[in-house]
């Protein structure tokens, strides 16, 4: 304490162990939901194919779809599919609650919750409880395993899950990473299916996906427990069918220092029982993530995956091994844990060099599968390969606020099998036009090598158009083929569609080939009181915007800020979002003018299912100009009111007041100066105002006396 007697002051200090602690975030997890029952339908569909005059047609499509019966926080959740392979099937069908840390889900599920990097996550007739990250406003993250294949020629990659189409794009030859941001959260295996330009089949193989999970909170336990009867999914049945086996999975992770977590996981059948061991550390350069398996049978595995991040480079290996006891299983009544062995290794460097970046990436799998076609003979014979190597240098030439050159040389080995490609790209961007030509040469001896030039030209509406529309143009010509492709994207309220299509023709030899892929996506959803359909994007909760007033006229949705899509006047629009957060809904006129309305909702908290509501009432306004006269001199600081409209001029006379309703249409009714009404004279109108010019008092009628005009 210190007293000063000349300021008559005391200033007191308190150490800091006395001072009370107040937390960063006094709730860490999510509010109750803005929705009661609610229903939501989400439809998505993909296909892929290709037509040519040098082989059989082929082409894949599947339509997914999720339903969602919400009440709250809980729900009852689906998950279907149906394909042109097969019949429908039904994946998962359960009721569920994810609320404050805890989830828990029972009926067909495919669990979520898990630790392990090898276990895969089956389809499941039983129970689920975990916590959970999704309803917390303070961490949630999710990372995913990296895929990358050989291209021997350019052409097409699929990536298929339980025989449907996840993810679909055009690839040039070379090893390829592919995008992996889409994919679910999980433990499963994916099939990996590449195709030459022609449609015709190059391999496919299998691998296993795996998300992973990052530290826990400080002080906070992470856990999951499954129980049920796996289940396997059968081409004739819509559901899965139960097995005899049982499966029970239980697994456990703390953070045990700042920078390091321990991951327990165990699981148990009839037949196996498996115990996995993990830990992650993080430093401020290193990251290491090992875990060991032991299973009652002999089977080891083991996973060791380190990040090295440095000034100068950043480094990146992993070595996945699992070595079963037995080569084969010949019981297969029971469900497998493990399934068969397998390995994989993969690393990857970068850096930067001579103003650019270098990458050099290598991967090992264990083996790779071959594919041959008796229907065509002219096929190369391809097998996927199990040993890829990239090195690639990326620099820029040049780079300006519309203009970008640069240049990409790289070199790729795939079992001895040698590719080396340069390319250099000029790219010019403008408002909503975009250009860019690229000129492409590699070694690939066969005709879809060589050196090739090409272009492309996109289109994007930006705020001309109230919906998002893309389109974009692109060619190629080399010295044996050439082709041309067309990508267009529509994304609006009732939901968005994408399409490309690729023409190519051989010149020396006429083979001609036509790609095609395509996506579409809406959403029917209602809130027990209303319908709607629709969605610039699916999500797996919604907002019903209801906006009553101005017919016809445009709005953007604003969610915490940003635009989210855009609704009519007069109608019922709906509005996609993703699930576990807060939102905050404001609304933007499109159209010019002046607009009176008023937010009866500004925040919305949604969970899985949820189907919000925010109404508004918009008029749209009319500014009326006048000045007030009296035998040509201004009148100031008096009130007068027009119709139901009310205003004081100011020192000259003038007055400004709005009005609702169309300038076009609008009848503005004489001045009422007291008893007495003023003629307004000719009126002058634009798209937005009206101006009533000055209103002469002196020709104001007084019904109440026997003059015609106003004494002032």
């Amino acid at each position: 304490m210190i007293y000063d007697e000349s300021r008559f002051r005391i200033d007191l200090f308190f150490a800091a162990d006395l001072l009370l602690q107040q937390a960063a975030i006094n709730d860490p997890y999510l509010p109750e939901s803005s929705s009661d029952v609610s229903f939501m339908q989400s439809l998505s569909g993909s296909w892929s194919g290709v037509e040519s005059n040098n082989g059989p047609d082929s082409n894949s499509a599947s339509l997914y779809g999720i339903s969602m019966l919400s009440f709250g926080e809980s729900g009852l959740h689906s998950q279907w599919s149906a394909n042109d392979e097969s019949n429908g099937k039904i994946y998962q069908l359960n009721w569920t609650r994810d609320y404050r840390g805890h989830a828990w889900s029972v009926g067909l599920i495919q669990p979520q919750g898990s630790f392990s990097n090898f276990l895969a996550s089956p389809y499941l007739y039983g129970l689920e409880y975990r916590s959970s990250n999704n309803s917390r406003t303070d961490n949630r993250y999710q990372q995913g395993t990296s895929l990358e294949i050989n291209m021997p020629v350019r052409g097409r990659v699929e990536i298929h899950r339980d025989g449907r189409l996840l993810f679909s794009q055009m690839l040039e030859a070379g090893n390829q990473l592919l995008d992996t941001s889409t994919l679910p959260g999980g433990a499963y295996e994916l099939e990996i299916r590449t195709f030459d330009e022609n449609g015709r089949s190059l391999a496919e193989q299998r691998r296993f996906f795996v998300k992973d999970s990052l530290l826990p909170a400080p002080g906070e336990w992470r856990w999951t427990l499954q129980a049920g009867q796996p289940a396997q999914l059968v081409e004739a049945d819509l559901l899965p069918e139960q097995g005899d086996d049982y499966f029970l999975q239980a697994g456990v992770s703390r953070r045990l220092f700042e920078d390091t977590g321990l991951f327990v996981t165990t699981a148990t059948s009839q037949k196996e029982l498996v115990l996995e061991l993990g830990a992650r550390w993080i430093s401020e350069y290193l990251e290491l993530s090992p875990s060991v398996l032991k299973s009652r049978d002999g089977t080891n595995g083991h996973r060791i995956h380190a990040l090295l991040k440095t000034p100068y480079f950043t480094l990146s290996a992993s070595d996945t091994q699992l070595t079963p006891k037995n080569a084969t299983n010949g019981d297969s009544d029971n469900y497998a844990l493990l399934g068969t062995g397998y390995s994989s290794r993969d690393a990857s460097l970068n850096t930067a060099l001579f103003g650019g970046q270098v990458s050099l990436r290598y991967s090992k799998q264990d083996s790779g599968i071959y594919v041959s076609s008796l229907d065509l003979p002219t096929a190369p014979e391809i097998s996927a390969a199990t040993r890829l190597t990239t090195l690639e240098f990326r620099r820029d030439l040049f780079r300006s606020r519309r203009w970008l050159g640069e240049m990409t040389l790289s070199h790729s080995d795939a079992d001895g099998e040698r590719l080396t490609a340069a390319s250099f790209r000029f790219y010019y961007r403008g408002d909503n036009w975009s250009h860019s030509a690229t000129l492409r040469g590699d070694s690939n001896p066969s005709e879809y090598g060589g050196t090739r030039l090409g272009f492309n030209s996109s289109w994007q509406d930006g705020d001309r158009l109230p919906l998002d529309l893309s389109q974009q143009f692109s060619g190629e010509v080399s010295e044996s083929n050439h082709y041309l492709a067309s990508n267009t994207r529509l994304a609006g309220r009732r939901g968005a569609i994408s399409s490309t299509l690729d023409y190519r023709v051989q010149d020396t030899t006429g083979q001609r080939a036509f790609n095609y892929l395509g996506n579409f996506n809406t959403t029917l959803m209602t809130d027990g009181n209303h319908f709607a359909w629709g969605g610039e994007k699916t999500a797996d909760s919604a907002l019903l915007v209801d906006i009553e007033g101005s017919p016809d006229q445009d709005f953007e949705i604003l969610v915490n800020g940003a635009r989210r899509g855009y609704a009519k006047g007069g109608e019922r629009s709906a509005i996609s979002l993703p699930a576990f957060q807060t939102y905050e809904i404001s609304l933007r006129p499109l159209a010019e003018g002046f607009y009176d309305y008023r937010e009866l909702q500004d925040k919305i908290t949604l969970y899985p299912g949820n189907v919000a509501s925010a109404s508004y009432q918009i008029k749209q306004l009319i500014l009326v100009l006048g000045r007030l006269m009296h035998n040509g001199k201004p009148v100031p600081h008096k009130k007068i009111t027009i119709g139901e409209y009310a205003a004081i001029t100011d020192e000259f006379g003038v007055f400004q007041l709005e009005m609702y309703g169309n300038p076009r249409k609008l009848q503005v009714p004489p001045v009422i100066w007291g008893d007495c009404k003023v003629p307004l004279p000719e009126q002058s109108a634009g798209q937005h105002w009206v101006n009533l010019g000055d209103i002469e008092l002196a020709n104001g009628i007084c019904p109440d006396e026997h003059k015609h005009y106003i004494q002032y």
